[in-house]
């Protein structure tokens, strides 16, 4: 592991982030309301790119469109950002899509979806789809990827699973990166190997893992595959490519993310950071975050 990445592992540990994990729900909850007070929805202020407000559901939610060129470009990225459904993004995820953007040479779609603080996750599923559906009209599916970083990611490969449900279903987008996808454990056996991870997770905490459930259901019956991804209907999904770091509680998912992905003949590749953090790919301060940050740019940008 590299001088930087250490730095930024000491750095994440002194600030005691995954404490905020180990809280009791309402505790939680009462602390990601805080953190989302200055996290709603608004136009970037520098001139960087061109941002846009796309109105999603009859303009109940907003998507903010990010292009470094004022025409779209043939192609796009719908962007999830991740916060366990909990917490909103700031200032660093929209500066990260709009880094993938740039790079890739493609629009950006950032949708702030509805969290699980105020709504089931059902809600945010709709909102998603509703983005996806949008996107399709101006760009073709062919032309879309999905990348998502851990809530986030569970959501682009998510959205593809609730399509599976339609009658009438959508084309499916080119391809899916999630970066760190999670679910609320499937089985005994995948709590148990997210515990033994749990102390050299820096991020997340079992606690949550423990705890994500009843916060993502809000109250009310939803199905199964949004909750846990890996038992959704995977037939027809377009390739995912996965990323993970060795050290996260949620590299335990990735095993049965894979079998779904065998067992239904869709294409993937796992890509695991050896002693790397949840997210790894989201920052290039460290040369392995800015190595996973451009090996993925060719995934989207091949083919």
């Amino acid at each position: 592991m590299s001088v930087r990445y250490n730095i930024a592992k000491s750095i994440l540990r002194m600030l005691g982030f995954k404490k905020i994990f180990q809280l009791p729900v309402d505790k939680l909850i009462e602390k990601a309301e805080h953190f989302n007070k200055n996290r709603h929805f608004k136009i970037p202020k520098n001139h960087k790119y061109i941002y846009g407000d796309i109105p999603i559901m009859e303009g109940k939610y907003h998507c903010l469109s990010i292009q470094k060129e004022q025409k779209r470009s043939k192609k796009a990225i719908l962007f999830l950002f991740g916060g366990g459904m909990i917490i909103g993004p700031d200032e660093g995820d929209v500066s990260c899509a709009g880094q993938y953007g740039a790079d890739c040479k493609m629009d950006i779609w950032f949708p702030y979806y509805p969290l699980c603080t105020q709504n089931s996750i059902s809600e945010t599923y709709k909102m998603v789809f509703d983005t996806y559906r949008k996107m399709i009209e101006v760009y073709g599916a062919d032309n879309i990827t999905l990348l998502g970083f851990s809530s986030g990611a569970a959501l682009a490969i998510g959205i593809c699973l609730y399509n599976n449900t339609l009658e009438h279903p959508l084309p499916m987008p080119h391809r899916i990166i999630a970066c760190s996808p999670g679910c609320c454990p499937d089985s005994e056996a995948q709590l148990k190997k997210m515990k033994e991870l749990n102390s050299k997770d820096i991020m997340v905490d079992i606690v949550f893992m423990e705890n994500v459930r009843t916060i993502m259901q809000h109250g009310e019956d939803v199905p199964d595959y949004m909750l846990s991804g890996t038992l959704g209907d995977f037939k027809g999904l377009p390739d995912i490519h996965f990323w993970y770091g060795s050290d996260e509680i949620l590299y335990a998912c990735a095993e049965n993310f894979i079998k779904a992905c065998k067992e239904n003949n869709v294409n993937y590749t796992l890509n695991v950071g050896k002693g790397m953090c949840h997210c790894y790919p989201m920052v290039s301060f460290f040369p392995e975050g800015k190595l996973a940050h451009n090996e993925i740019c060719k995934k989207i940008c091949k083919g």
